[in-house]
């Protein structure tokens, strides 16, 4: 058996066969170097059969030789395909699908591609490839939260460290947006008890505690109409109080007095619209318009002393004060240009109080009725409340402070150049509750301009020259006035 064996050998040897074989061979030969193997398979042919034919010498010189041949052409080819070493595995499987390294999860594609920088299936895998868990995480511009599962969230709340956060549904967290009634600031997190302006609606909003906007309430000083928009520049009515409100620019409602759409407004220091006002003043805001009121007329002569009514001197001298203040550009109303009746009680005021005067002058002589050689001089009054003298159409301004202090500054200002461009004596800076004074709502002054009853003063005041220094003494006094603001 064992020389069939061996005929089969070389008969195979000569189909240039014999490495395909010995490679087979689980017995005699070795599969790791074919060369080795064909060595040894000649030498033990020749020692056990010494008896062989030279043919058989032959065919195991053959054998050797194609075996040499087949080992020459097998080495050659290694060298040519490096990248076929033994280290690599062309037909080792490709990894895809889950694959667990170290403690982190990662995720290969059906070509053994590492998922990087990607959301696949609910899961994010971030710039290494891991699964990310219980951690935010930026991708561009957008910034996701992926839970103790690795999924991200998408489509729904989540509180997050105390914080509430809205994602869409394709897991991107929303920011500066709203969502239903709440609102998502820049970081994200849902506004909750603070004010937030949103720019796309040029509007400023408060989100309450549970993060719902405000809407038709109060919220300390402001009012969030419905839709939540904060109420500014306008008139609101709450039903609930039953009471008008004005709410300024920055929002807060008004009180005390306001000035709305050019006309006065009362309201209650809790904000309710109480009246309009009759028309007062705004401090240090001018439109060089100038009240003058020559006092008395018609009937009411007012002081009479040798052969001349006071009617009349108030008349002469406002003419040529109209004309010097006009001259100068300055706008002058007045109650009556001619001789006539004009109620003192409250119609010159309610005439000034209709218009856009910065103040009033009222124009009079000075008389006692007494020891007529020691009336001499000029005085000039502002106003002083008096309880036993209440106002009747003026209650809102008549003891306004800021109103009362400019009408004793005016009247400080045209005493003073009076008795300047006059000479005359000073009778006196004084207040008093007249009228005229009591009933303007602007700042407003009465001049008394020396006395009728005194023989020589009489005589002097009916002059034109000396009414010009009156005139230009009333002049000096306004300039100084406006100058001081």
């Amino acid at each position: 058996m064992k020389s069939h064996k061996r005929l089969t050998l070389l008969a195979l040897a000569f189909l240039g066969l014999t490495n395909q074989v010995v490679l087979a061979d689980d017995t005699s030969h070795s599969a790791t170097n074919p060369m080795t193997s064909s060595t040894s398979s000649s030498t033990n042919t020749s020692t056990s059969h010494s008896t062989n034919s030279s043919t058989n010498t032959s065919a195991s010189s053959s054998q050797a030789s194609t075996e040499t041949s087949s080992s020459t052409a097998s080495s050659s080819e290694q060298e040519s395909k490096p990248s076929l070493s033994t280290e690599t595995k062309p037909n080792q499987p490709i990894q895809t699908g889950w694959v667990k390294e170290g403690n982190k999860w990662t995720f290969y594609s059906q070509t053994g591609v590492k998922f990087t920088d990607t959301l696949y299936e609910g899961y994010l895998f971030d710039s290494h490839g891991y699964l990310l868990e219980n951690s935010w995480y930026q991708m561009g511009n957008n910034w996701y939260y992926i839970n103790g599962s690795g999924k991200y969230l998408s489509n729904q709340w989540s509180q997050i460290n105390g914080k509430w956060y809205a994602f869409d549904g394709y897991g991107r967290m929303l920011s500066n947006v709203w969502k239903g009634d709440y609102y998502l600031k820049s970081s994200g997190a849902m506004a909750d008890k603070e004010w937030v302006y949103d720019q796309s609606y040029s509007s400023w909003f408060y989100l309450k505690s549970g993060g719902r906007y405000a809407q038709k309430q109060w919220i300390g000083s402001y009012y969030l109409k419905s839709g939540g928009y904060m109420a500014h520049k306008e008139w609101i009515y709450d039903p609930d109080y039953q009471a008008w409100y004005y709410l300024k620019d920055d929002g807060v409602y008004v009180t005390g007095t306001y000035a709305v759409d050019g006309k006065n407004q009362l309201f209650q220091g809790n904000g309710k619209w109480v009246r309009e006002l009759a028309q007062g003043f705004q401090k240090g805001q001018y439109s060089k318009t100038i009240f003058l009121d020559p006092g008395h007329g018609g009937k009411d002569r007012g002081a009479y002393y040798y052969g001349i009514a006071e009617k009349e001197l108030n008349l002469q001298v406002y003419r040529k004060l109209r004309k010097r203040l006009e001259g100068l550009g300055y706008t002058v109303l007045t109650s009556r240009d001619s001789d006539i009746d004009v109620d003192f009680i409250t119609e010159r005021s309610r005439m000034v109080n209709k218009t856009n005067a910065d103040f009033f002058i009222s124009l009079h002589f000075n008389a006692k009725g007494n020891d007529t050689t020691v009336n001499l001089g000029i005085q000039t009054y502002s106003y002083k409340d008096e309880p036993g003298f209440p106002s009747k159409i003026n209650k809102d301004w008549h003891n306004n402070p800021e109103r009362m202090s400019e009408s004793n500054r005016l009247a400080a200002d045209i005493h003073s150049s009076l008795l300047a461009e006059t000479g005359a004596r000073d009778a006196g800076l004084l207040q008093a509750t007249f009228a005229v004074l009591r009933e303007t709502a602007k700042p407003a002054v009465l001049l008394e301009m020396g006395y009728m009853d005194n023989p020589e003063e009489n005589q002097k005041i009916r002059s034109s020259d000396y009414q010009d220094k009156l005139v230009e003494g009333i002049v000096k006094g306004i300039q100084k006035y406006y100058a001081g603001n």
